[in-house]
């Protein structure tokens, strides 16, 4: 049943503690996001967006939170006070484009909820806005989706799936992903998000890492290895939309939500034959490699510092203090080998697709 009341827009930012470089850049990319997803959502048609950060921004009004405050308190918190239509998108979506968030508008609207993925969602629509008081304190936001469904007793829709819906910024191989699809107009982003992108140019190393893998979608006589957290409607589509063969390894999906350490299949290999063996059977698998590293560092232990697996993201092995990972990423450096976390095997994945053929068609 359609609704007459205002529908708002919830956004949330919270620079993280680490001075790292980075950590730094995920963290004006994430602020650029927002601001270019709150310019979105006013277009789209969403009458209120309310910003809620733990530091200003900007060019944007901001509800100041305080740092130790779960992201599910401050939310169930405002759905106190909601008196219709809600939707949540964290701290915004790069590629959701004004259509995009009018057809999520479109659908509280008529009294339906929507999300872009059950399982660790990364945005939600909800008909009524108390509904999102189910999310009481939780630490992240992954799991709103499914807390709204068996809190409140109603269907979840599912967004259509696409680099545009499922792809966040959670660390420097995002904005890889990013930057990458920029080259060639395969995402249209913001003009905030635009503008950070290039002035970050602690990324064109690895973008260029990155051209390398995503290009071996393109070309039948060359294999593709995906591993990490891949879910099988993201396996299908690269399967659909690739000349090469690919080679997917699948597992630990659920990991951040679990709360448990890793099991992963690489690492026991890992272990197994030691780092020079592995990495040379990493290079048997496969032309290229994109690889959601963190099941593997779960179950290694190797997940403690935040910093070094950022800079692991980006190639940054003389920076890592960690003798295991610095290692490893070392061994990396001359691979055609992307790596990161679950979003580079989600939306990062279909926006390399988007990438890989939006290139061939510029060069031919």
């Amino acid at each position: 049943m359609a609704t007459s009341q205002a529908a708002e827009f919830w956004l949330t930012y919270k620079p993280s503690s680490g001075r790292s470089v980075p950590e730094l850049l995920v963290d004006r990319a994430r602020a650029a996001i927002l601001a270019d997803t709150a310019d979105r959502a006013r277009s789209a048609g969403f009458t209120r967006v309310r910003v809620f950060s733990t530091v200003d921004i900007q060019g944007l009004e901001v509800e100041r939170t305080q740092p130790r405050r779960l992201i599910g308190s401050i939310v169930s918190e405002a759905a106190r006070e909601a008196r219709g239509p809600v939707c949540y998108a964290g701290s915004g979506m790069p590629a959701m484009m004004t259509k995009d968030w009018s057809a999520v508008l479109e659908t509280v609207e008529s009294g339906a909820t929507i999300a872009n993925r059950m399982f660790s969602c990364d945005w939600i629509g909800v008909s009524d806005g108390p509904m999102l008081g189910s999310v009481d304190r939780e630490r992240v936001d992954n799991n709103f989706a499914q807390l709204v469904r068996d809190r409140s007793g109603v269907e979840v829709r599912s967004y259509a799936r696409s680099a545009r819906s499922l792809l966040d910024v959670d660390t420097p191989a995002d904005l890889v992903v990013l930057k990458t699809a920029a080259r060639v107009g395969s995402l249209e982003l913001g003009p905030a998000t635009t503008a950070e992108l290039e002035s970050q140019r602690e990324l064109d190393e690895q973008v260029r890492v990155a051209i390398k893998v995503f290009e071996t979608m393109t070309r039948r006589r060359e294999e593709l290895f995906v591993c990490g957290r891949v879910s099988g409607s993201e396996w299908a589509l690269v399967d659909r939309n690739s000349s090469c063969r690919v080679r997917m390894l699948s597992e630990e999906r659920g990991l951040r939500t679990r709360g448990q350490p890793a099991t992963s299949l690489l690492a026991g290999l890992y272990e197994r034959v030691g780092i020079q063996q592995f990495v040379s059977l990493l290079g048997s698998m496969g032309d290229a490699m994109i690889w959601d590293i963190r099941p593997f560092l779960s179950h290694l232990g190797w997940d403690g510092s935040r910093p070094e697996r950022f800079e692991a993201d980006l190639g940054l092995w003389m920076n890592i203090e960690h003798d295991g990972l610095r290692e490893l990423i070392l061994s990396l450096s001359d691979s055609p080998v992307l790596i990161g976390g679950h979003s580079l095997v989600s939306g990062g994945l279909l926006a390399a697709i988007d990438a890989a053929w939006g290139r061939h068609e510029l060069t031919g």
